[in-house]
């Protein structure tokens, strides 16, 4: 097994802001998820992008049951593409930088925003 070299991947994983219900996170970040949709850019360069909520059902149950601490991260975007380059093309342009922009006033902070560009292996895919 070994890294793959045919995709890779951008992940970002942010904190909602405090003063957010689940309820409206969830509709601001679906309203993003329609405005991506939009962009073709996302299409032009992009394999897969994903938006990951985190959930409360069971509440605190999973990362307790194998001794963890709970997250304080509610939504994690996965983005795929056969290069990096690909993936820099998209998070800078103009259209995702505004989206982006929109995300950092209304739904998290600069702080609670984390971003990195990620090589991985796939240990099983049905």
């Amino acid at each position: 097994m070994s890294l793959r070299t045919d995709r890779v991947r951008a992940i970002g994983i942010f904190k909602a802001r405090a003063t957010l219900t689940p309820e409206q996170l969830r509709e601001l970040a679906m309203k993003n998820v329609a405005t991506l949709k939009q962009l073709p850019i996302i299409e032009e360069n992009l394999l897969k992008y994903e938006v990951s909520f985190k959930t409360e059902q069971p509440s605190g149950t999973l990362a307790s049951e194998i001794g963890l601490r709970e997250t304080d991260f509610s939504i994690m975007i996965l983005i795929e593409a056969v290069s990096h380059e690909k993936i820099r093309a998209t998070v800078t342009h103009e259209s995702y930088r505004k989206l982006l922009a929109g995300a950092l006033e209304h739904i998290t902070t600069l702080e609670d925003f984390h971003f990195f560009p990620a090589e991985f292996v796939t240990v099983l895919d049905k």
